[in-house]
């Protein structure tokens, strides 16, 4: 009998042992990687009586950073308010295809801005990593005379995202597979 509670015991400790894994060593400037993009088309009121048809495109990336300082709390604001006083850290850019090639198209404001990364328990410090989903919408009514890059239906366009940590450190940009936009 003393064996068998030795044995269990035992194999509890080293089960338990075990069961503890250090931290990830990642590095402290944040990394990211494409996830997934997806295109979710809805009809709407377009505010003049008529209806109008809406892509909302969900980009979804990966992430990794090693102290875990993405994101600003409110409380972080107020603390700083002139470091982060246009303070982005989630950059989008996108690309129209045209004649085979992808080419910048410049939207004011630019897509993107503040996301709030937060994961870790109770805002501790160390290394964090998870998904994030960005979306945005294209407006068929609203692109059709708007700018003169966009054509009135079957656009092609993809997007290129990169964060940024609060100690300003950038991460590597990742592209997006193309999407069809205004596509009857």
């Amino acid at each position: 009998m003393k064996w068998g509670i030795r044995f269990f015991v035992g194999l509890f400790c080293c089960t338990s042992l075990l069961a503890c894994t250090e931290e990830p060593q990642w590095s402290l400037t944040p990394s990211i990687s494409f996830s997934q993009i997806q295109k979710i088309t809805k009809i709407s009121n377009d505010g003049f009586g008529g209806k109008a048809k809406i892509d909302s495109v969900v980009m979804s990336i990966r992430f990794q950073d090693g102290d875990g300082d993405l994101g600003i709390t409110q409380a972080e604001l107020k603390a700083n308010p002139t470091k982060y006083k246009d303070f982005r850290n989630f950059e989008v850019n996108v690309l129209l295809q045209k004649n085979g090639k992808f080419i910048p198209v410049n939207f004011s404001p630019s897509l993107g801005g503040l996301m709030n990364f937060k994961f870790k328990g109770e805002q501790k410090p160390g290394p964090i990593e998870g998904t994030v989903d960005y979306s945005t919408q294209f407006v068929y009514a609203f692109y059709k005379g708007y700018s003169p890059l966009f054509t009135a239906k079957n656009d092609t366009v993809k997007f290129q995202i990169y964060i940024r940590d609060n100690a300003l450190q950038t991460s590597n940009v990742v592209e997006t597979d193309p999407i069809v936009i205004f596509q009857d």
